[in-house]
């Protein structure tokens, strides 16, 4: 059992576990647990098979492990002030909504991206993948799926900004993911020291507003970019507009509470999220939105609604034509 701090430190996110969290930790950890059949299931598939979501694998799996936690702790008062715990706690429920953000980017490029290209650039793609298909597949459910590829209009400058913008992203995601870690990290500082704690703050401030600003802008350009191309699906666009409110919900939830502090990780006074209204925003604004948003991206058949493909757009720039020096 730790000393108790002499001074201010951040209130935990999400209020130190007490028997009251046990319903509803159990009750999160089994919903994300019954997510992982229905990942396993599309990956078993040939046709719902995808890697571009292996990143909300590993985010329900880790969820499915933090909420077993916090109901553990709920009845175990060694465990409810065991710092080690708390830090890891706090280091997870900081990345949560960004790394599902980064999955929503990625779907997001993949869809768009897909959708600038024309007759010529799919049949080069169909040539240089070994099994013969462009990078979206050519199942004739998929929304740009048309015999031969038709007479679609190819988009060269277009494609070539939003990977562009793609990579840009991608970049400041992991950014803020580092920041994310680095302050959950140092909480275990933060609660023995007044400059790891202002440290911690400031670091949930920037990887938050980070965070919400890259997962608005997902959605944002995805919603422009529907109304440039007419081509891109608008109900898949429907689908990011929604994923990503869900996770911008735990964002400003995130920033309302952080500027609560406490003096001990028990307190149960104002601002120590401890307390029965406290833990109740908590699950309603931080565990319900970032479940409901993984649950849409593993339940929904992604080579379909976005054009995947196997594993998304990873190229750089198209393929040369076929027998190009």
């Amino acid at each position: 059992m730790s000393s108790a701090p002499t001074h201010e430190f951040p209130s935990p996110i999400g209020g130190a576990p007490f028997p009251i969290d046990f319903a509803p930790s159990i009750l999160f950890s089994v919903l994300h647990a019954l997510l992982i059949p229905i990942f396993v299931w599309r990956m078993a598939r040939p046709q719902t098979r995808n890697f571009v979501l292996i990143g909300a694998l590993a985010f329900t799996t880790e969820r499915t492990v933090l909420y077993a936690l916090r109901a553990h702790t709920a009845h175990d008062d060694k465990a409810r002030t065991n710092e080690s715990l708390e830090t890891y706690l706090q280091t997870t429920l900081a990345g949560g909504f960004i790394t599902i953000g980064m999955d929503l980017m990625q779907l997001t490029r993949v869809m768009l991206v897909n959708a600038t290209k024309g007759a010529e650039v799919l049949a080069n793609e169909a040539k240089s993948n070994k099994n013969n298909q462009p990078d979206c597949g050519l199942d004739e459910s998929l929304p740009f799926a048309v015999d031969d590829f038709a007479s679609l209009e190819d988009l060269p400058r277009m494609r070539a900004r939003l990977r562009q913008a793609g990579l840009a992203g991608t970049i400041v995601f992991w950014v803020t993911i580092i920041l994310g870690i680095v302050s959950g990290v140092d909480y275990q500082g933060a609660l023995h020291s007044g400059a790891h704690a202002q440290l911690v703050r400031q670091l949930w401030y920037a990887s938050t507003v980070l965070g919400l600003l890259l997962i608005v802008g997902v959605a944002a350009g995805a919603v422009w970019t529907s109304s440039a191309i007419p081509r891109v699906p608008r109900r898949s666009v429907a689908w990011i507009v929604l994923v990503a409110a869900l996770a911008s919900t735990v964002a400003i939830y995130r920033l309302v509470v952080m500027r609560f502090s406490t003096t001990s990780l028990l307190a149960e006074g104002p601002g120590s999220l401890n307390s029965p209204g406290s833990k109740a925003t908590f699950y309603v604004f931080h565990s319900a939105p970032e479940y409901l948003a993984v649950a849409i991206l593993i339940s929904l058949d992604a080579r379909r609604v976005f054009t995947t493909g196997l594993w998304g757009d990873r190229r750089v720039r198209d393929p040369e034509p076929a027998g190009k020096a």
